[in-house]
């Protein structure tokens, strides 16, 4: 039901009235118009309608008189409606070809607006957001791109394709720059009709307008790529990546209703195109590889036919990072193949033994086109030490991803049940094959990338932060699935971590239980929720949190844990997901809180989001209020705002609260 607390509390809007500043842009001093901006901080309404580059003076010094003799200057409105003509005309116009779609996509691209300082701030949010799952970017041949004459917004054969992966940028980072939002909330405004003059731009902070941007770009994405028959027959790395961002983009908005179905059929799209162009293919030597599909141009080459540097050393970099490039857009499809798989009837496309290529070299080594001995996905510790490999932070991220598709494959095939009426500490169970090769996986972590504050600071100070992160919130959520399917979910009347309490059940008269196995396995997985908590303060005060789905999958795995620990304390022995006071009440059959203050949801588990939510009350304490838990839940109020998941994590939280509270008072 709209209009209720919580969705008033997620849905706040926040608008400002145009100001006339003191600070005059560069544009309005010369069309002598009032510009409304907020003090030069950025673009001015005028600029925005408009959809110019916005450029103040600088304050210190006067501008030079124009030498060169007045010219007609266009009016606002009459800039405004011819801005309207031409996106009217670019949207009207049928797109039946690929190059068809290539010029639109082009046209696009040449907005003025899309500025040099506009496409670096566009790549720092990719870096920061993305560049884990998507880590195909090589930032410094796409600005070399960008600052060449006539490739931005050229149609040309081999530019067209890199225009794809632009937009695809464009697409997944748009909602997260102020300026970007404001321009393209015009264009929309404009293209729907209605006089542009004096019509200020509100951002909405419930994100509907930030989303609106990147779904403007998106849906260009999509037109560029062609139609559908068209598109499906040409292949390129860089059509690759432009169909893995739409994937990406599709999975952080993602719906219940659909259960991510665009995610699913973009990201399946890619792989079979990365197949046919046999980019999983191509480092092992050792073994015949397939012919793969002819494919035009220079594909895995960002910028398509580009005149080559005469220098044989420029060339031999080029080759390099080519091969890199395809090599990394290849993991790319692994990486979200395995993320996309976690769910019921969802099975994997990629299988871990047909990765023939080496893992991802370092950052650092990716920049400067250096070969660096990395191993492969199989490959074992002992020969990693014998010929050594060095694995990157990337490479040991796409091993833990590799780990995940196991145990979520584990989870959603019935979990404990796959073991049937074997114990969890017999050797031969799926649970214990999984469990020695999670805690394998964290014994070979080289001491640099293990879990610390003073090791993030280091990734940080490198600008890898993001992967970092990523990397040990995946690690925490391998942890909780894993060892919940031993947790009951509803544990009334319980004395502790005792382990499962319906079938199929582990009982002392039965089993020789080895001592304190339950407590161990239950501690580490709110250990884990709480490592994330951890994780999420500490990139919170830096405003360094990535804002992908990952990320949010990982933020609502702990939020759930810390609604179970706080009404039934006294299964977190070790009090890891309690505030203070849920600590001090931690007493068998008890229940942390579950008061008139908790807050509580709409409809159970198998709701979808849909349904109202509204708080039980406005008191003092509560889980939303203070603790681990309200640091999950404001997290996801925040990531509300870009990721449409995220929304409905956030009811699924308060629906969850008010399911165990309600649970609770029946057993009273």
């Amino acid at each position: 039901m709209a209009g209720t607390a919580d969705e008033k509390r997620v849905s706040a809007v926040l608008k400002r009235a145009p100001m006339r500043s003191s600070i005059a842009c560069l544009r309005c001093r010369k069309s002598k118009i009032k510009c409304d901006n907020l003090g030069g901080s950025s673009p001015c309404d005028g600029c925005v309608k408009t959809g110019k580059e916005c450029r103040y003076p600088d304050p210190t010094f006067l501008p030079p008189k124009r030498l060169d003799p007045p010219v007609t200057v266009k009016r606002e409105g009459e800039v405004a409606q011819s801005e309207r003509k031409r996106l009217k005309r670019l949207d009207d116009s049928p797109i039946t070809t690929t190059s068809g779609a290539s010029r639109f996509g082009a046209e696009i691209l040449a907005a003025p607006y899309l500025t040099e300082t506009l496409w670096i701030q566009c790549f720092d949010i990719f870096k920061l957001h993305f560049a884990t799952e998507l880590p195909f970017l090589h930032v410094p041949t796409l600005k070399w791109y960008l600052g060449s004459p006539r490739s931005r917004g050229s149609d040309r054969p081999g530019d067209s394709d890199v225009n794809l992966v632009l937009l695809g940028m464009l697409t997944l980072t748009a909602r997260f720059h102020p300026d970007l939002v404001k321009y393209i909330a015009h264009s929309v405004a404009s293209q729907q009709g209605g006089s542009a003059k004096n019509r200020s731009i509100h951002i909405r902070s419930d994100g509907s307008t930030a989303t609106a941007a990147s779904e403007y770009f998106a849906d260009i994405l999509a037109k560029s790529l062609g139609p559908m028959r068209s598109c499906m027959a040409v292949a390129s790395v860089e059509r690759v990546q432009a169909f893995l961002m739409l994937g990406l983009y599709e999975w952080s908005q993602a719906k219940p209703s659909t259960g991510g179905l665009g995610a699913w059929m973009y990201v399946g799209i890619a792989i079979r195109m990365a197949q046919a162009l046999g980019l999983c293919f191509g480092d092992s030597a050792h073994e015949a590889q397939p012919t793969p599909l002819p494919i035009q141009a220079e594909p895995q080459r960002h910028g398509g036919k580009h005149k080559r540097l005469a220098h044989s050393d420029a060339a031999a970099d080029e080759l390099v990072t080519a091969r890199e490039v395809g090599r990394r857009t290849m993991w790319s499809c692994f990486i979200l193949d395995r993320m996309l798989s976690c769910g019921k009837e969802r099975v994997s496309a990629i299988r871990s033994k047909d990765m023939k290529i080496r893992l991802p070299c370092s950052e650092m080594d990716f920049d400067f086109a250096e070969e660096s001995p990395t191993g492969f996905l199989t490959t074992t510790e002992d020969e990693r030490a014998r010929k050594g490999y060095r694995d990157s932070l990337l490479g040991c991220f796409i091993k833990l991803v590799d780990i995940w598709g196991e145990i979520s494959e584990y989870s959603f095939a019935g979990g404990r049940a796959v073991d049937g009426e074997a114990p969890p500490w017999m050797e031969s169970t799926t649970f214990a094959r999984l469990e020695r090769r999670l805690d394998g996986f964290y014994a070979a972590l080289p001491p640099a990338l293990k879990l610390s504050c003073a090791n993030y600071l280091k990734h940080e100070n490198h600008q890898g932060s993001s992967a970092y992160v990523s990397l040990h919130m995946l690690g925490c959520v391998c942890q909780i699935m894993l060892h919940r399917e031993y947790i009951p979910f509803i544990p009334i009347r319980c004395p502790g971590p005792v382990g499962p309490l319906d079938e199929q059940t582990f009982s002392e008269g039965r089993y020789e239980i080895p001592e304190g196995f339950w407590l161990r396995s239950a501690e580490k997985v709110f250990r884990s929720a709480r490592e994330i908590v951890d994780l999420i303060e500490t990139c919170q005060g830096r405003d360094k949190l990535p804002m992908s789905g990952l990320v949010l999958f990982a933020v609502w795995t702990a939020a759930f844990v810390g609604i179970y620990a706080y009404h039934f304390p006294y299964m977190d022995t070790e009090g890891h997901m309690l505030a203070d006071e849920d600590a001090d009440d931690n007493e068998v059959g008890g229940g942390g809180g579950g008061g008139p203050d908790d807050s509580s949801g709409g409809t159970g588990e198998g709701g979808g989001g849909g349904g109202a939510v509204t708080p039980a009350g406005d008191g003092g304490g509560g889980i939303t209020k203070s603790g681990p838990s309200s640091v999950t839940f404001h997290t996801l109020v925040k990531m509300s705002s870009s990721l449409k998941m995220a929304t409905t994590y956030n009811l699924y939280f308060l629906e969850k609260d008010r399911y165990y509270q309600q649970i609770k008072s029946d057993y009273q």
